[in-house]
């Protein structure tokens, strides 16, 4: 049972993980900022300001929150999982302030900040926000995933608000064109860029202290796996039954009841027999007078059930280089790079190309705010199908590919036809690319198993660091050489590809695993 000091530093620390996830709504505000800094950069900065490509900075943000993943395990060994996300909280407010100074001396270093200082930040805190909210409510793991990402899209709505009213509150329009892109010129606007840089700084900070403020390190082994009075209580749960690529109910025992069962095989007999079933399916007593009420006994519908059961002994846990020789892991890995590639153009594009053909600043910073609308509905969507068995974790992938691809097809021609069905094609690409940040970490744990979650979620991360760097290299080329329409119909083609590979990929790896086994026997 637990005690009330338990559940409140559980709730406490749900919420506080939700609070830290502050800095990621970087990702969705960063598209709106960025018609405001581009133009900054152009118009109010040093003459040796633009010595990059803006496109580097969200493209090194979303490419290096892959390696700060990896680094949160080592800082975790020697800090603690909450001194580790508190570290990342002063290296993320460093980035952010010092931006406002940086960005009026070079484009270059304003991608350092945001790219290696903020990126590295953003990353061991999902990790860690992440293992608070599976730890201590495992259950509930992709629901609370996607609620976690979800409070900082959120967030980014009211941050994107107050972004556009400080430094555009008449709702000027662009008045420069230079190359294929229209910018602000404005000195009203664009004295107000830095300040703003502050203001959401500021936002992001003050969120972050009060979430980890309420946050408690999650004990090592959760009371909600704990079994409660008779060690032979089952938990109904929804599994995925990998040899259909469907879901379906069944009574099994949790991790810690199988675990626990495959311990007993020590009480039997010196060589590790087991005999708690017999053909029957009934309990025997044991040479050491152990009997039923003192084991975890599988009492399971299906016989065959069992025997898989049985044959494995527990859920595998698939250590790194164990998950990289698996095709579910590539296909995952190319999930990653085709939803960020288009995740990339969206942030950094959506106003900047709207601009050209609908010259309202306050309308699309209003399209902007429903980003965040649609991709975190998305993630609860998402998260709450995926706890219920509704579908499966490949369901998701060719979902979501679907969807970006076709609307990607129409990016281009969508602002010329109606403002409005521009809204709808942008909200509907936000709809499928927030589930990246619930799909890839759900997989990491229910595919390959807990024990190494950061490092094979890191590595499955690394498509999105590989998406971050190629949009950084071809696209400034690719828009300047042949134009928006090639450019974002290489979103669909690519997403088109990666729908194929899914579909070809046997999701099944514990069936291998069992194989593995058998033959070793």
């Amino acid at each position: 049972m637990k005690t009330s000091r338990e559940r409140r530093e559980k709730y406490c620390s749900i919420i506080g993980a939700h609070l830290a996830m502050a800095p990621l709504s970087f990702l969705w505000i960063y598209g709106n900022l960025s018609a405001y800094m581009d133009s900054y950069f152009h118009f109010s900065c040093s003459p040796k300001c633009t010595d990059a490509d803006a496109h580097w900075i969200i493209s090194l943000y979303n490419g290096l929150t892959c390696p700060g993943i990896f680094l949160e395990r080592p800082l975790e060994r020697r800090l603690g999982l909450k001194w580790t996300g508190i570290v990342a909280m002063v290296t993320c407010a460093l980035a952010l302030f010092g931006s406002a100074w940086v960005l009026q001396q070079s484009v270059a270093w304003t991608a350092v900040l945001y790219g290696v200082l903020l990126g590295h930040s953003v990353g061991v805190t999902l990790s860690v926000s992440f293992q608070i909210v599976t730890n201590w409510a495992p259950d509930k793991a992709a629901i609370l995933v996607a609620t976690s990402t979800g409070a900082a899209t959120g967030l980014s709505i009211i941050e994107n608000q107050l972004i556009t009213a400080y430094v555009n509150p008449r709702n000027l329009k662009p008045t420069s064109y230079i190359g294929p892109k229209m910018f602000f010129s404005q000195a009203e606007i664009l004295n107000r860029v830095p300040m703003a840089v502050i203001i959401y700084a500021a936002i992001t900070l003050f969120l972050q202290v009060v979430g980890y403020s309420l946050i408690t390190n999650p004990p090592p082994a959760s009371s909600d796996q704990q079994p409660s009075g008779n060690s032979n209580k089952k938990k109904m749960e929804i599994i995925e039954d990998n040899r259909d690529g469907h879901a379906f109910p069944t009574s099994l025992v949790t991790l810690e009841n199988a675990t626990n069962a495959n311990n007993q095989k020590q009480y039997g007999s010196k060589n590790g027999s087991n005999d708690i079933l017999d053909n029957q399916g009934s309990s025997q007593p044991e040479p050491n007078g152990i009997g039923r009420s003192d084991h975890a006994i599988f009492n399971i519908a299906e016989k065959e059930a069992v025997t898989d059961i049985q044959a494995r002994d527990v859920p595998k846990s698939w250590k790194p280089s164990e998950a990289i020789k698996t095709p579910v892991f590539y296909s995952l890995f190319m999930f990653g790079i085709s939803i960020a590639y288009g995740l990339t153009l969206k942030a950094n594009y959506y106003k900047q190309f709207a601009l050209l053909y609908i010259h309202n600043d306050n309308y699309l910073t209003l399209v902007g705010t429903l980003i965040p609308v649609m991709s975190t509905s998305s993630r609860i969507l998402y998260g709450t199908c995926l706890d219920k068995g509704l579908f499966n974790i490949k369901d998701a992938l060719v979902i979501a590919l679907a969807i970006n691809s076709v609307m990607s097809a129409f990016w281009f021609i969508a602002p010329q036809i109606d403002a409005i069905f521009y809204m709808i094609l942008v909200l509907l690409l936000a709809l499928t690319q927030g589930t990246t940040f619930v799909v890839l970490p759900t997989a990491a744990f229910r595919i390959f198993g807990p024990d190494h979650f950061s490092n094979n979620y890191g590595l499955l991360y690394t498509g999105i660091l590989v998406a971050g760097i190629l949009s950084a290299i071809v696209v400034p080329p690719l828009l300047h050489s042949l134009g928006w329409f090639w450019l974002f119909t290489s979103v669909s083609i690519l997403s088109l590809v990666t729908i194929v590979m899914v579909a070809a990929t046997n999701f099944n790896i514990e069936a291998t695993f069992t194989y593995k086994v058998r033959n070793k026997c």
